[in-house]
C-alpha cells in the first residue's frame, strides 16, 4: 500500500490529467455546436443568412465563445453549490442526520463504527446520515477535505449487514477520505454539470415546440434536437471518463478497507449481499445518476457498455477479497437488531504492555510516517481501547452540543486553585450556572484521565460542538482563548486543544476561503519550516545547545538547494508565528509536508526520550497541515 502523502501527490496529478480531458471534451461540445450554427445557417428557408459559409470565423468565435462561457457558468455553479460540503451532499440524496443519541440500535452500531474509525485514522469525525428511503445496500463519502467529511449509509446497508460487514464498508469509504478521492469526486459532478446543461437547454426547446403544438417551429425543434444530441455525446464521454477513474479508486478503497480492518471476509460478505439482494446497491433517488461515481458500489442499473459502469464487475471485487468464492450469491434477508455486545465491541486485552517510546530508530521513524492516512487494524483496537477507557458521564456529555461545551472547558481547567478561580469567573461572564455546574461535576472524570485520551475524547465531541449557531461557537472560542490565558502563558496542551478544535470547527461557521495554489519548493515557506521545527525543538529540549543540535539534525531531512533555515529567538515561535506557518504549511505539496514530520520526528527523538505531550504535538502539527496520523501504538507515560 502506497502512503497517504504519495495518495495524495496521486490525487492531484489525476486532476491535473482530468481538467485536460475535461477540456478537450469541452471544446469538442463547443465545435459541434458551432457545425449546428452552420448548417442551421446553410438550410435556413427565409434565406436570411446569405454569404454564410462552411468556416465563418465570426460565427465560430460566437457560438465557441457563447458555449464555452455557458459550459463554464453551468459547471461554476454546481461546483459553488457543492462547496457546502459533504453535508449538503448527502442532504441533497435524501439523506438524514443520525442522532448523536440514536434509539435504534442499529444506528447506535453505525454510529460506533464511524467513531471508532475516526479515532484509529486520526480525522475528525464526519457528519454521518442515513438514506431512510434506500433499500439497496451503498453508501459513499462525500467533502472536500477532512473538516466537512460526510458518510452517508443507506437504510439497506443498516438493516442487512452484520456489524463486520458493515465496518468494512464504512472502512472502504474512509479509505476514499484518505486516500483524497473526494474533493475529486466533487470536482467531477461539477465539471459534468457544465457539459450537460447543453443537452439541457435542447431538452428545453423540445418541450416548448411540443406546447405549441409544432406550429411553425421546425428550426426550432431542429436546432432544440441537435443541441440535445451534442450535449449528450459531450456528457457520454465525460461519464467515460467519470466512471473509468471511479472503477479504479474502487480497488484502492477495497484494498484500504481490508487492511484497516484486517477482515476482507466482512468488506466481501457486503459485497455478496448486493449480488443476493433483489435491489443489490441502486439508489433510487433522482438524483442518483448525477453523484453515482461517489457510492460504495453501483448506485444506477448497469450500463449499456461496460466502459460507462461506475464501479469494477461486482464479481471481480469480491473475488479480489475471497479467492475462493464460486460466483453463488446468498440469499438476504433483514438481521435482528444487534446485541450491545455487537454496538459496542470490547478491545483485546493486550500482549504486552506497551513498549516505551524513547529510542526511536531511523526505521521505526520511517514506519510511523509510513502509517500516516494509513491505518491498520491494531490502530483499530487501539481506537477501541482509547474508547473504552473513556468514562459514562464523558461519553454521554459529549453527545450533545451543551455537554460538549462543558467537556471543553473542562479539559482547559487548571489544577492550581489560584488560577481555577480565575477560570470559573471567566466561565460565569460568559455562561450560565447550569454550564459551570456541568463543568464542575466532570471536572473529577476529566482530571483522572490518562493523557493519550484527552485528544480523542475532543474529536468526538466535533459532531455536537458543529450544531452550535454561529453566536455559540464564536462565544465558545472566545471563552477558550479566555481559559487557556488565565495562567497568563499557554501550555503545551492548552495550543493543542485550542488549535485542533478552531481548526475543525471553524470551516462550519465561517466563508470557506479560496483554497490558495500550492507551493512545491522549501524555498517558499524556509520561514514557516524554521518557526515549526524551532518551537518542536524547544518544547523537546529545555537546554539551549541541545536544542540547537536537535535542530541541525532535522535539517539534514530537509535539505533543498538554495532554502535557507535559522533557529529562531523563542520571542519569534510564539502562537501567532505558529498559526500563521501552519496556514501557509498546508498549502504545500504532499511531499514536502512528508519531509516537515520527518524533521520534526527528528526533533523529538533527538534527546531518547518522546513525552506523551511531544507525540500529541506531533500529532496535532501533522494534523494542521492537513495529514491525519493514527494513535500511537507504541507511547510512554513520561510528564506531560
Amino acid at each position: 500500500m502506497r502512503d497517504f502523502f504519495a495518495c495524495q501527490e496521486d490525487a492531484r496529478r489525476r486532476t491535473v490529467r482530468l481538467i485536460f480531458l475535461f477540456s478537450l471534451a469541452v471544446l469538442g461540445v463547443a465545435l459541434a455546436v458551432y457545425l449546428v450554427a452552420v448548417f442551421t445557417c446553410l438550410f435556413s428557408l427565409k434565406g436570411l443568412t446569405s454569404g454564410i459559409t462552411f468556416w465563418n470565423p465570426r460565427l465560430f468565435l460566437w457560438t465557441t465563445g457563447g458555449t464555452l462561457l455557458f459550459v463554464g457558468l453551468g459547471s461554476f455553479w454546481k461546483i459553488h453549490e457543492l462547496r457546502a460540503g459533504g453535508a449538503h451532499v448527502a442532504a441533497a440524496l435524501g439523506g438524514r442526520p443520525v442522532p448523536l443519541r440514536p434509539e435504534d440500535p442499529r444506528e447506535r452500531q453505525l454510529r460506533n463504527v464511524v467513531e471508532e474509525m475516526s479515532i484509529a485514522s486520526g480525522i475528525p469525525v464526519p457528519d454521518l446520515y442515513l438514506l431512510d428511503r434506500e433499500r439497496g445496500i451503498n453508501a459513499f463519502a462525500a467533502g472536500h477535505d477532512l473538516n466537512d467529511a460526510a458518510i452517508c449509509v443507506t437504510n439497506g446497508a443498516v438493516k442487512l449487514l452484520d456489524r463486520e460487514e458493515l465496518q468494512g464498508v464504512v472502512a472502504h469509504e474512509f479509505g476514499h477520505i484518505l486516500n483524497g478521492d473526494m474533493r475529486l469526486n466533487l470536482s467531477l459532478a461539477g465539471w459534468l454539470n457544465g457539459i450537460l446543461m447543453v443537452s439541457q437547454v435542447g431538452e428545453m426547446g423540445l418541450r416548448g415546440v411540443r406546447r405549441t403544438g409544432g406550429r411553425g417551429t421546425g428550426a426550432i425543434a431542429l436546432v432544440s434536437f441537435a443541441l440535445y444530441a451534442v450535449g449528450y455525446v459531450g456528457y457520454f464521454f465525460g461519464r467515460l471518463i467519470k466512471s473509468a477513474v471511479s472503477r479504479q479508486r474502487e480497488y484502492l478503497g477495497d484494498a484500504s478497507a481490508a487492511q484497516f480492518t484486517r477482515l476482507p471476509e466482512g468488506l466481501a460478505g457486503a459485497l455478496k449481499k448486493i449480488g443476493g439482494l433483489a435491489n443489490g446497491s441502486r439508489i433510487e433517488h433522482p438524483r442518483a445518476d448525477e453523484m453515482s461515481h461517489l457510492f460504495f458500489s453501483n448506485a444506477l442499473a448497469d450500463a449499456w457498455l461496460h466502459a460507462l459502469d461506475s464501479h469494477p464487475p461486482l464479481e471481480e471485487r469480491i473475488r479480489r477479497l475471497d479467492a475462493s468464492f464460486n460466483g453463488r450469491f446468498p440469499e438476504v434477508t433483514p438481521l435482528p437488531a444487534p446485541p450491545p455486545s455487537e454496538i459496542y465491541l470490547k478491545p483485546q486485552p493486550p500482549k504486552a504492555a506497551p513498549k516505551p517510546a524513547v529510542s526511536l530508530s531511523g526505521a521505526e521513524v520511517i514506519a510511523l510516517l509510513s502509517r500516516a492516512g494509513d491505518p491498520m487494524q491494531e490502530h483499530l483496537d487501539r481506537a477501541r481501547y482509547l474508547l473504552n477507557e473513556l468514562p459514562e458521564p464523558l461519553i454521554s456529555a459529549v453527545r450533545d452540543p451543551f455537554g460538549a461545551c462543558a467537556v471543553v472547558f473542562g479539559l482547559l481547567l487548571d489544577r492550581t486553585p489560584a488560577v481555577r478561580a480565575r477560570q470559573e469567573e471567566i466561565l460565569s461572564a460568559h455562561g450560565n450556572q447550569a454550564l459551570i455546574g456541568e463543568v464542575r461535576t466532570l471536572a473529577p472524570a476529566l482530571g483522572s484521565l490518562p493523557p493519550e485520551v484527552r485528544l480523542p475524547l475532543l474529536e468526538l465531541s466535533l459532531p455536537s460542538l458543529r450544531a452550535l449557531s454561529r453566536d455559540q461557537f464564536f462565544d465558545l472560542k472566545d471563552t477558550v482563548e479566555q481559559l487557556a490565558a488565565a495562567d497568563n502563558r499557554i501550555s503545551l496542551f492548552e495550543f493543542t486543544l485550542r488549535y485542533l478544535l478552531l481548526r475543525h470547527l471553524e470551516p462550519s461557521f465561517t466563508p470557506r476561503p479560496n483554497r490558495p495554489a500550492q507551493i512545491y519548493g522549501l524555498r517558499g515557506v524556509q520561514h514557516e519550516c524554521s518557526c515549526v521545527l524551532t518551537s518542536v525543538t524547544r518544547i523537546g529540549h529545555q537546554d539551549e545547545t541541545l536544542a540547537r543540535q536537535a535542530f541541525q539534525r532535522s535539517l539534514i531531512v530537509l535539505q533543498e538547494a538554495k532554502a535557507e533555515f535559522t533557529f529562531l529567538p523563542a520571542a519569534e515561535c510564539g502562537i501567532a508565528c505558529l498559526e500563521k506557518s501552519f496556514a501557509a504549511l498546508e498549502t504545500t505539496s504532499p511531499l514536502i509536508k512528508r519531509r516537515l514530520l520527518g524533521a520534526c520526528l527528528e526533533c523529538l527523538r533527538h534527546d531518547g526520550t518522546v513525552t506523551v505531550a511531544e507525540l500529541e504535538l506531533f500529532r496535532a502539527i501533522a494534523d494542521a497541515i492537513g495529514c491525519p496520523l493514527p494513535p500511537w501504538l507504541e507511547i510512554t507515560h513520561g510528564q506531560t
